[in-house]
């Protein structure tokens, strides 16, 4: 054997020895990609999850202010209407002048 013959055969060598090994390689890598895949579909559920709980929160604290606001409206509405602060004023000063005609 030569050493041209020896070189070739030792070069096919390790040439079939990387192949297996980035095989190998490969495989691991998808293995990872696969978990990290799963991992980054829980990880999305979860925060789609904790979003919808915290959008029905929102929602719910809305309601509970718009009731308020309702109440309070409700009030307001049933109160008897203020007189102006002029009109109260002369309301007041006719209220203390004597009337007309009596004896003081």
């Amino acid at each position: 054997m030569n050493v041209q013959s020896k070189i070739q055969e030792a070069f096919q060598q390790a040439q079939t020895k990387a192949t297996a090994r980035a095989k190998e390689f490969e495989q691991e890598a998808r293995k990872v990609f696969e978990t990290l895949g799963d991992r980054a579909q829980a990880e999305m559920k979860t925060l789609l999850a904790q979003a919808h709980a915290s959008s029905r929160e929102q929602m719910d604290i809305l309601g509970v202010e718009l009731e308020k606001l309702g109440k309070k409206l409700q009030q307001l509405a049933a109160a008897p209407v203020a007189k102006p602060p002029e009109a109260a004023h002369a309301a007041d000063e006719k209220a203390t002048q004597p009337a007309t005609g009596s004896v003081q």
